[in-house]
């Protein structure tokens, strides 16, 4: 089977999960999972993407707010990355380079630009470019409730 990589330039927000998690009420709630949801951890390589995303995909996360908050707010407080060796799929979980509730969150509003690599093995140099003539403004009135939040440029390599 192939593999496919892609890399995206965004404008988005940076949370810490700990900042986003303890806002979680009935009112914003939608919002907050829609950031969760299509947010990544913003980690060099140390796996705490995967872990997160075993948080946020093994879990109905579309339930009762209080239930979800607090579930996230266990996991989240309890796991950080793991080790994994390198000729098997064993993997140990850790806290050595902290949990996951001292992370901060990625979510991308808008994104800029983005390229592909797809193929067996392949290595190489992809690029992709666009003209300086775009607008760089972003609407963020839809995350105005959520507090402690920076607007930043964010750029994602998702390998699959």
């Amino acid at each position: 089977m192939g593999k496919s990589e892609s890399v995206s330039a965004s404008i988005g927000i940076k949370i810490l999960l700990s900042d986003i998690i303890t806002q979680i009420n009935e009112t914003n709630f939608n919002i907050i999972l829609d950031m969760l949801v299509n947010g990544f951890i913003e980690d060099p390589n140390d796996y705490f993407n995967e872990v997160y995303r075993e948080i946020i995909d093994t879990y109905n996360i579309y339930g009762n707010y209080t239930d979800v908050k607090e579930y996230l707010l266990t996991e989240c407080k309890n796991k950080g990355s793991y080790n994994k060796t390198k000729f098997s799929n064993y993997k140990e979980y850790t806290l050595d380079n902290g949990r996951l509730f001292e992370q901060y969150l990625l979510v991308p509003i808008k994104e800029i630009l983005t390229t592909e690599r797809w193929g067996y093995d392949r290595y190489g140099t992809n690029s992709a470019q666009r003209p300086l003539d775009f607008d760089l403004s972003v609407n963020i009135d839809k995350y105005k409730s959520i507090e402690n939040t920076e607007l930043v440029f964010i750029l994602g390599q998702h390998s699959g």
